[in-house]
């Protein structure tokens, strides 16, 4: 099975899985409504909550539906259908939380609670032995985590398309997109501690939990906070706790448990710190004129400059390289001459939509100029970019285009790659990505070139 689709969740739910899930089953039973109960205790006591529940509304439906999506998630799928409908699930409850226009930070603090009282639950039991309670944790926060990826895609996705079909607001929706993407770091952030707590709870492998900076959410920090963020203090303080929390980490292992309540204090201080500093960057985002095109919603090329030249310091410091795509639309021309330019540009945005849907929070993607994007993947060599490069061509092939006429459009585009070789001038790697676009056409577009 391929290394990433195993951990999606339909994929999760295999026999061995199964039978783990099946034994645990009357324990997650006898604990989702107290998951439900804690959740929505400590959620009615805060007034920022207000605008989204009553007690009223709590007590009628939401306990019970929480209980049941707990209990759904954490039992076995033994049918392909089983399987389709919970992954359904995860994206119903996400298009749900965008049409009541729950904060994303609230689901991911719902699953940090959820999570807290299961290892409770599982801790203080005596009905399994150890080797199946450590057996199982991770796969319980597998499971947890693949739900959590699904609502947050559905979530963003929908919160995306509502944004992008108010015009007016277009610059304000910029922003609010922006703020997604931060709170959605935000949420792996406080979720990356409560894994990490968990797992030294129950003293199984923390390998890739005490390096913070393998987490998605510190690579994101280290690449692309510096470009959202326009107070320098902010940044520089965040990125201090990063290092610092890091320092922390290191100590834990050879420590006294007396050492290790006040290291993961400390930890946990310093995430509490950096979320609520994360937090009010994306309220001044709000404040903030658009960076991107207007057509397209990706960066404008203005950007590049002060990007490249931090991903190349960073590259030569990390030695890990970046690598580049350079894209262009196969045939624009004629499909302006044939069909106008308002098909042109219908073009340019659907190729920009599907762009953004394919990258990761710490990609960029830039309005090259005319026809052509260039998108930045950085810590990433050019073996897992050719990757990303089929992904693009595929969702790319399958999108079709409406024009104002009616009529669908099948567009294609030709890709060149290249990655950082360690040259200072990033000029000369958009250069050889730039050629090997042209050498993806010449050997008959919709294809790329490295």
């Amino acid at each position: 099975m391929n290394t990433l689709k195993q951990f999606f969740i339909g994929n999760l739910y295999t026999d061995d899985n199964n039978a783990l899930l099946s034994l645990f089953a009357p324990l997650i039973a006898s604990t989702t409504e107290k998951c439900a109960d804690h959740f929505y205790k400590i959620l009615l006591s805060d007034p920022n909550s207000q605008p989204y529940i009553s007690n009223q509304l709590v007590e009628d439906k939401l306990k019970a539906e929480l209980q049941k999506w707990i209990y759904q998630t954490l039992t076995p799928k033994t049918t392909p259908a089983a399987r389709l409908e919970i992954e359904q699930t995860q994206r119903h409850v996400g298009a749900v939380h965008t049409r009541v226009d729950v904060p994303m930070a609230l689901v991911n603090c719902a699953m940090n609670m959820i999570k807290q009282v299961l290892y409770q639950a599982l801790s203080a039991t005596t009905e399994y032995t150890d080797s199946e309670k450590l057996r199982y944790i991770p796969l319980m926060d597998q499971l947890l985590d693949a739900s959590l990826s699904l609502i947050n895609e559905s979530y963003v996705e929908g919160h995306l398309e509502n944004e992008r079909t108010a015009q007016e607001f277009r610059s304000r929706s910029t922003a609010h997109e922006l703020a997604i993407e931060i709170e959605r770091i935000k949420g792996d952030f406080y979720n990356w501690l409560t894994q990490l707590m968990g797992a030294l709870l129950f003293e199984h492998r923390t390998t890739t939990l005490l390096n913070i900076y393998q987490q998605d959410f510190a690579l994101w920090i280290r690449h692309k906070l510096n470009f959202v963020c326009t107070e320098t203090h902010s940044s520089q303080q965040i990125r201090a706790n990063i290092a610092t929390i890091q320092t922390q980490l290191d100590l834990i292992k050879d420590s006294s448990i007396e050492q290790r309540n006040e290291l993961l204090k400390n930890i946990s201080d310093l995430t509490k710190e950096s979320g609520w500093m994360l937090s009010q960057i994306a309220d001044a985002n709000i404040e903030t004129s658009t960076r991107e095109d207007p057509l397209t919603s990706l960066i404008e090329r203005r950007f590049i400059n002060p990007i490249l030249q931090n991903e190349v310091h960073m590259a030569m410091q990390t030695e890990e390289p970046f690598s580049l795509m350079m894209i262009d639309i196969d045939d624009f021309k004629n499909i302006n001459d044939l069909h106008g330019h308002q098909a042109g540009d219908e073009v340019l945005s659907t190729i920009g939509r599907v762009l953004r849907n394919s990258l990761r929070v710490t990609d960029y993607a830039f309005r090259y100029g005319g026809e052509e994007f260039l998108i930045l993947l950085p810590e990433t060599p050019l073996n897992n970019a050719l990757l990303a490069a089929q992904k693009i061509l595929k969702k790319i092939q399958n999108t079709k285009v409406t024009i104002k006429s009616g009529r669908q459009l099948q567009v294609t585009v030709s890709i060149g790659l290249s990655e950082f070789d360690g040259h200072p001038d990033y000029d000369k790697t958009i250069g050889l990505a730039d050629e090997k676009l042209y050498e993806a056409k010449y050997k008959g577009k919709n294809g790329y070139a490295y």
